[in-house]
């Protein structure tokens, strides 16, 4: 996915070294080949050309940025042109993010876009991503990965907190860059209460297992053991430099006598490859990071986050609870290179204020004296802005990094920041999403913006941005605790552009979710996982006048041409047919025949007859449907063709010579119904009387009157004066000078 620009140095040329003497194919979603072969002679931009989410937060660094949207702008992500499309129902709880994936020939013949969803019972699906339309109604392929047994019930080794009733597959899982492979872990237990862990590499087409998988994740570290009755592996997954990155943690409570884990094994192979322990000699220091997996940098250094657990440093009992762990697998060793853990650590860690509650985020290259960068922050709400180059160690006096920011956030922060153009984004539980500047590498010290909307506490919100490069920015927040979908201006924070709760008649509601739970969005749709289904939004069905449209007729004509509404898909301009749609002319007095109420058929149209009131008048006729736009027809009831004039004021005047009349000469111009006749043209003479008319002609207004002001001339008498107009009868009004 996107990423950020780098220029051609030393940096960027080691990462092209790697990647191409690299005999496995780089799982970074933000490098593709044509940039790797740009990198010789021009600066490097990590956008890929794709709009694939195939990993968690968009891209292995976990910016949360998709630079690469040219659908959902910050004009048509509104309530009238955007809202929920459909729905497709999922046996299990939705923990892991959706992923995405375009234009993959699939087992059933054809190329779709697809979504990847994983749920708490161990089912894997694979739907068409963009309509439920047909066949699209069922998934595509959907597989059980429970083994013959079941995912694991909580009861008994689980923690309420979590707010699940069973532990299956509640990782994201990851596709690699091919789109071939969907790597994915699960927990089963058999009917002997037997309890494992296994990675699974599914086959993007048709969902069977590849690889020889799956493979039972297990591992000791000395005289450790993994101990699986009391683990969750809720970190996404990373797919990176051929390695798949596993992450392991407590069920959700500091009840058991559990540690943190990390795994590695090979994406081609599923052979284990290492296992790293994060507090051999103490215990917890799970890594969870509501959801975030490890991040990778463009060096292919891994960045873990660890929760509250013994902390002792290297050269005493090498635990890190609480602790930023910069670590390195190169294919025979894996161990940690640099590691930062806050002065009060003990603190943390007697008061279950993990760091870990949150992931790295690793920061594009930054000006001025610390080009590489990452932020971190945990349940305390104090943001860290680190060197990468010198992570800072452990100090128990203050905190050898660039930047913290305490009080970034209320209460805890969950999950991982955004970054998008400069800025980055956080979002705590019980607290408004806040948006802080990068400026020469160093954060605000106060929020540049903040939300007007205050998010629950289950978890805070979810973030992600979407753009075309730097423009039409939207910040996408999830909010776990009301189940709401959000887009506000990444620019400014307190203009918000949507709310799923502003439709009418509750059209955009989205159902229940857990918390930490991520929006993928993705070429013009958001996908949005729930306990019970996957929600997906985006540009709402247009409705328009194929037919029709722009007619005048008399009163109680049935206007000449038929008016024919056109339903139509807003992304392929395909017909739609099964939409009901429902006209209204506001009371206006006209008919509708059949009715004003029709179901769209295969052509994706109705098509209805309207007669006119029985008086003029300007006519707007409304088309909606629950689940479109809303589409208007303008109409004309005109009077008839004029049949008849009469005055109606500036008779029987009598003035002195050569003076204005003090009242104007009027006439009406009326049809054969008596109804006011506009624009006719009226013409005035004194037949020979030596007066004056200003205007010597008249047009009939909207009333159909005309009228004109007359000077009399120098000779006294009487004056007849005409008025005429074609079609119509004359009017005559009698003067008198003297």
């Amino acid at each position: 996915m996107s990423a950020p620009v780098r220029s051609v140095a030393l940096s960027t040329l080691k990462l092209v070294h790697a990647t191409l003497t690299n005999a496995s194919k780089r799982s970074r979603s933000f490098l593709s080949v044509a940039g790797i072969l740009a990198i010789v002679c021009l600066p490097l931009s990590i956008a890929s050309a794709q709009n694939d989410v195939l990993t968690h937060h968009n891209d292995v660094a976990r910016t949360g940025q998709n630079l690469n949207e040219t659908i959902l702008t910050p004009s048509n992500v509104n309530s009238s042109q955007f809202g929920k499309l459909f729905t497709q129902n999922v046996d299990g709880i939705v923990a892991a993010q959706p992923l995405y994936a375009s234009g993959v020939l699939m087992g059933d013949g054809l190329v779709h876009n697809i979504v990847v969803v994983a749920t708490q019972n161990n089912t894997v699906y694979a739907y068409d991503a963009d309509n439920n339309l047909g066949n699209n109604a069922a998934p595509i392929w959907s597989v059980s990965l429970n083994d013959g047994g079941t995912a694991d019930p909580i009861a008994d080794y689980g923690c309420t907190g979590t707010g699940f009733k069973q532990i299956g597959i509640t990782s994201t899982p990851v596709i690699d860059s091919a789109k071939t492979t969907v790597y994915v872990v699960a927990k089963t237990i058999n009917s002997q209460g037997v309890r494992q862990f296994a990675l699974h590499a599914l086959n993007i087409t048709n969902g069977a297992e590849t690889l020889n998988g799956p493979v039972t994740i297990n591992g000791t570290v000395g005289s450790d053991s993994f101990l699986v009755v009391y683990q969750i592996q809720r970190p996404a997954l990373l797919l990176e430099n051929g390695s798949i990155y596993i992450g392991f943690g407590g069920n959700g409570c500091d009840i058991y006598n559990y540690n943190g884990w990390l795994f590695v094994y090979s994406s081609s192979t599923l052979q284990q490859q290492t296992v790293f322990e994060i507090a051999p000699n103490g215990k917890w220091s799970s890594l969870w990071g509501g959801g975030a997996g490890p991040a990778a940098d463009e060096f292919g250094n891994i960045y873990v986050v660890t929760a509250n657990g013994t902390y002792d440093g290297p050269g005493a009992g090498n635990d890190y609870g609480d602790s930023v762990l910069k670590m390195n697998w190169n294919g025979s060793t894996f161990g940690i290179e640099d590691y930062f853990t806050p002065y009060n650590q003990l603190y943390l860690d007697d008061n279950d204020l993990d760091l870990g509650s949150s992931g790295a985020l690793i920061l594009p290259d930054q000006p001025g004296n610390y080009p590489h960068e990452l932020i971190a922050g945990g349940k305390e709400g104090t943001l860290y802005l680190i060197n990468r180059d010198n992570l800072g160690q452990y100090n128990g006096v203050s905190d050898n990094v660039i930047q913290t920011i305490p009080g970034a956030s209320a209460f805890e922060l969950d999950g991982v920041p955004t970054y998008w153009n400069g800025n980055v984004y956080i979002a705590g539980d019980h607290d408004v999403t806040k948006q802080y500047g990068l400026i020469n590498g160093m954060l605000t010290t106060n929020p540049v913006s903040e939300t007007t909307v205050t998010f629950g506490g289950n978890g805070a919100a979810s973030t992600s941005v979407t753009s075309n490069g730097t423009s039409n920015g939207l910040l996408w927040a999830l909010d776990h605790t009301n189940y709401v979908l959000y887009a506000f201006d990444p620019n400014n924070l307190a203009t918000e552009f949507y709310s799923s709760r502003k439709a009418a008649h509750a059209r955009d509601q989205l159902g229940a979710m857990v918390r930490f739970g991520a929006p993928t969005i993705s070429n013009g749709k958001v996908y949005v996982g729930g306990k019970t289904q996957l929600t997906v939004y985006g540009l709402l069905p247009l409705l328009s006048p194929a037919a029709g449209n722009n007619q005048s007729g008399s009163p109680s004509q049935v206007l000449s041409t038929p008016l024919t509404v056109l339903a139509a898909d807003a992304y392929s301009q395909a017909p739609l047919s099964g939409i009901t749609i429902t006209c209204s002319d506001g009371h206006a007095g006209g008919t509708f025949s059949p009715g004003t109420t029709q179901t769209t058929g295969s052509s994706g149209t109705i098509t209805f007859t309207y007669q006119l009131p029985g008086a003029p008048k300007e006519i707007t006729i409304t088309c909606t449907s629950p689940t479109t736009t809303t589409t208007t027809f303008s109409e004309a009831c005109s009077p008839g063709a004029p049949t008849a004039m009469k005055g109606t004021g500036g008779n029987n005047q009598t003035v002195p010579p050569q003076t204005l009349l003090p009242k104007p000469l009027v006439v009406k111009v009326t049809d054969a119904n008596g109804f006011a006749v506009p624009g006719v043209t009226v013409t005035f003479t004194d037949n020979g009387a030596g007066g004056s008319f200003s205007p010597l002609s008249a047009v009939t207004n909207s009333l159909g009157k005309a009228s004109t002001q007359y000077t009399t001339g120098a000779s006294a008498g009487k004056i007849g004066i005409t008025a005429s107009a074609t079609g119509v009868n004359s009017v005559n009004f009698k003067e008198k000078v003297e």
